[in-house]
């Protein structure tokens, strides 16, 4: 299951797009011990079935982390389709919290999270994922030509067809869709540049290293450097950037930071236990830094513009250079 994200002429009469479609969100709801009574989940921007405004939009694929819907980075995909990107978001089924299908089926997740220690175990997994990846790729070459892979045959957005560029295709993803990504990356050729939120990179990625543009953002958890990541890092060849933003957590380059704080009142948590989930950057502003900084990889490397990247940004201070 996929979204697709873009920049639309008139949205007047189309309605506003949930964070997660109904059913799923009651599966959320139940996982997360939540009434939907005491928290609403928010709308977002995005029009269902609005015209494509624009041509030869670039392509960004977004993976979301182990457990997570496509739903996760709204904030920043949004962002990124305001600016005229055409982002597709991926639903990996069996990984993801809760997938809802056309016909109203909900799925779950099926696979056990694995501690930090033991990352590599789940490079199996990651093959899987890559493979989802590279089928929607597929997909996106017959929307491009005005086919109509949907399940349901449900009529496409007008303006669609020949809408984007295939020629300019990145990819972010955060923790294992960022892992994910670097992989989707080594194995095909139509994956320009890649951006990891606070991911690893897993399996036959980490051991061949990467020829094309590649940047981490990462925070808290990865303190301790992950076995492998330094070699890693020695074998990117290609343009190659990594920051550490101080004072975020894992989950910082996401949603949550935003959901958790609107909700913690609700759901009693202290404003110690905020901080723990949170870091100690606000979410408005963990939310800004992963925006900026997603928006100016994918400027850099698939529109050729921008100079956010070439030094420690006065603007965003909070955001450190750790290697080049």
């Amino acid at each position: 299951m996929i979204s697709l994200w873009y920049p639309a002429r008139r949205p007047d009469g189309h309605s506003a797009a949930p964070w997660l479609p109904p059913r799923a969100a009651e599966a959320f709801y139940r996982n997360s011990s939540l009434s939907p009574a005491a928290v609403s989940l928010p709308l977002t921007h995005g029009r269902e079935g609005a015209p494509v405004a624009g041509r030869g939009l670039p392509v960004v694929l977004f993976s979301p982390g182990n457990g997570a819907d496509r739903s996760m980075n709204t904030a920043t995909v949004e962002e990124l389709a305001s600016w005229g990107y055409l982002v597709v978001t991926i639903d990996h089924p069996g990984d993801a919290g809760e997938v809802e299908f056309p016909n109203g089926t909900v799925t779950g997740r099926v696979l056990k999270p694995v501690p930090v220690s033991r990352l590599d175990e789940k490079a199996e997994e990651i093959k899987v994922r890559v493979a989802d990846t590279r089928f929607v790729l597929d997909r996106l070459k017959e929307l491009n030509k005005g086919q109509n892979p949907d399940v349901e045959g449900r009529k496409l957005p007008e303006g669609l067809r020949g809408a984007f560029d295939l020629s300019k295709v990145g990819m972010f993803g955060h923790s294992a869709g960022g892992a994910t990504a670097a992989a989707t990356m080594l194995e095909d050729r139509r994956v320009k540049a890649v951006l990891n939120l606070d991911g690893p990179a897993l399996g036959k990625v980490a051991a061949k290293g990467l020829a094309k543009p590649y940047m981490l953002m990462e925070a808290e958890i990865f303190d301790k450097p992950i076995r492998g990541q330094k070699a890693f890092w020695s074998r990117l060849k290609g343009w190659r950037l990594h920051v550490k933003t101080k004072g975020v957590k894992h989950n910082s380059y996401t949603d949550l930071p935003l959901l958790y704080e609107q909700a913690a009142p609700v759901i009693g948590l202290s404003k110690e236990q905020l901080r723990a989930v949170n870091g100690t950057l606000s979410a408005a502003r963990s939310v800004a830094v992963t925006r900026a900084y997603t928006m100016a990889f994918l400027d850099l490397h698939l529109r050729r513009k921008g100079d956010l990247l070439d030094r420690r940004s006065s603007r965003f201070p909070e955001v450190q250079v750790i290697a080049r």
